[in-house]
């Protein structure tokens, strides 16, 4: 037993990495999918193209329904999610054996690139996500480890079918939570499936989620459609690139010193005395996840951070073990390995923010037409410098009258018509109609509904970066009687030109545009 109460620790643990949180929230632009998630919290639904609706409305709750629009505000939900589910991997830690496990997996929280910054700092759905992923982790510890009455124990159910209704709400693959809890009931614990809660439990889920269902039924499964093409298996040929650039990304994702201290701890899982319970359940809740999206990874692109709900049971199985090891000859080693995880991701950060906002020229391509190409630290740079040297050509043209003030701006893919509606069209009140492909619009075909659509004679702006340059006149061949290039604006980083940003007029659109959805 452990005398030294760790919430003092904790406490600190949240506040100072709540106020580096928001430190780089407030100095960093959105990313590409920061940006396009905007478009959920602009037009609510039931469900999106891509994913659930929760993180649009989580949007929408901390703009302060779209009255504080900005990246910070915007990112409040995953800085704020992140001091929770810290909190929370912590009292899942000391309920699985004390509190010293529990900051041992808080640490591990915060040490790990997914969980800290791409889930801890980007508003993502992944950020509220891993609050109701671990107060699924949590309420189910409860039920196998607390003792409890019925009443207790039923509405343990009943709040798990509610978190995990929830999770899957923010993405779909919380329903992986019920497939792990339930494998461990059927292979380990039979005696919840003579409790009727059990079953409300899941009903109580399929409540929650069925708006997912109706919303694609409606447009005939669109979502569905889309995610089987990017993880659905259509012939059996090793992508050998695929599977190691997804192993590496996992690594880097969860933090390499983090995975040298996973892999010792499970080498060492059998020295220690782990409630076989817990340890079946963990089990069930850590490897699906992770096994399934590497294998997919074999034959399809995934993305790494797809298994990262997974490592968070991961953490509490090595925070377990480590704190057994914590009380031998050997404390001294993991301390170096925890502390060594902690320096790594301090340096991730400095240099992440680095080369952000300091770095002198690109990482990507230095091609005129593709400059910047491949340099993901653009993604979150400079994107207000364009609002103001767009107002001004746009006022100049419009005071020529070769364009007039209601006029849009067309985008023919979510990125970068994220960014641009985000940092230009939204303040400066210009709609951003989507024409071109379902697949590469996504969101920005159903927010046509509420922009409006192009008529024939009408003209059009298109802003196009060099770092993901297309030309418009290729793109909108025939769309327009004129396609003008006005501008090529440069943009400076530490006194070094990084990439251009290409101003078109599209004059007299020769047809209506702007994608139409068919439905039922």
């Amino acid at each position: 037993m452990h005398c030294k109460s760790y919430y003092k620790n904790l406490r600190y643990l949240i506040l100072i990495t709540f106020i580096i949180r928001c430190i780089l929230a407030f100095t960093i632009n959105l990313g590409n999918d920061e940006a396009y998630y905007f478009t959920y919290a602009l037009q609510p639904d039931w469900n999106h193209f891509d994913h659930p609706p929760l993180v649009g409305i989580f949007i929408r709750i901390f703009t302060l329904d779209l009255h504080w629009v900005n990246a910070f505000s915007m990112r409040l939900t995953a800085i704020i999610a992140a001091a929770i589910s810290t909190w929370l991997i912590f009292k899942c830690g000391a309920l699985l054996k004390n509190e010293r496990t529990g900051w041992i997996a808080a640490v591990l929280y915060n040490t790990s690139v997914y969980t800290s910054i791409i889930s801890g700092i980007f508003i993502l759905p992944d950020s509220p996500q891993m609050v109701f992923w671990l107060l699924s982790i949590f309420v189910t510890l409860k039920l196998l480890l607390a003792t409890a009455t019925r009443l207790q124990e039923n509405i343990r159910l009943v709040l798990l079918g509610i978190y995990i209704g929830l999770a899957t709400m923010c993405k779909v693959h919380g329903v992986f939570l019920w497939f792990g809890i339930l494998m461990y009931m059927i292979l380990y614990d039979r005696q919840y499936f003579k409790n009727y809660f059990l079953y409300l439990s899941v009903f109580i889920t399929l409540i929650i989620i069925s708006p997912v269902f109706f919303w694609n039924l409606h447009y005939h499964f669109v979502t569905w459609n889309f995610h089987s093409q990017r993880v659905e298996v259509h012939r059996f040929a090793i992508n050998t690139t695929g599977f190691l650039t997804a192993l590496a990304g996992q690594v880097g994702y969860n933090n390499p010193v983090n995975i040298i201290i996973y892999i010792l701890a499970l080498a060492g899982i059998r020295k220690v005395t782990f409630p076989q319970k817990s340890l079946h359940l963990l089990n069930w809740l850590i490897f699906p996840v992770i096994i399934i999206v590497t294998a997919i990874s074999l034959f399809r692109d995934v993305l790494p951070h797809w298994s990262g709900p997974g490592f968070t049971g991961l953490m509490l199985v090595t925070a377990f073990v480590l704190d057994e090891y914590f009380s031998t000859d050997q404390a001294r080693l993991f301390r170096r390995w925890l502390n060594a995880a902690s320096i790594l991701i301090i340096i991730f950060v400095l240099t992440g923010a680095y080369a952000i906002n300091f770095y002198p020229g690109t990482l990507g391509s230095k091609e005129s037409h593709e400059l910047g190409s491949g340099d993901a630290t653009l993604d979150m740079y400079g994107w207000h410098e364009l609002k103001k040297e767009f107002s001004d050509i746009r006022n100049k043209e419009i005071d020529s009258g070769l364009m007039k003030a209601e006029d849009p701006i067309i985008t023919d893919k979510w990125f970068p018509g994220g960014h641009i509606l985000f940092y230009v069209g939204y303040p400066l009140h210009i709609p951003v109609i989507g024409a071109g492909s379902l697949f590469d619009l996504h969101k920005f075909a159903w927010l046509n509904h509420m922009e409006g659509y192009i008529q024939q004679g009408e003209s059009a702006w298109y802003i196009t970066p060099s770092n993901y340059y297309n030309n418009p006149a290729k793109e909108y061949s025939g769309d327009f009687l004129k396609i003008i290039l006005i501008k090529k604006i440069p943009q400076i980083r530490s006194g070094t030109v990084v990439r251009f940003w290409y101003i078109y007029r599209l004059e007299n659109a020769t047809k209506p545009l702007g994608h139409i959805l068919k439905n039922n």
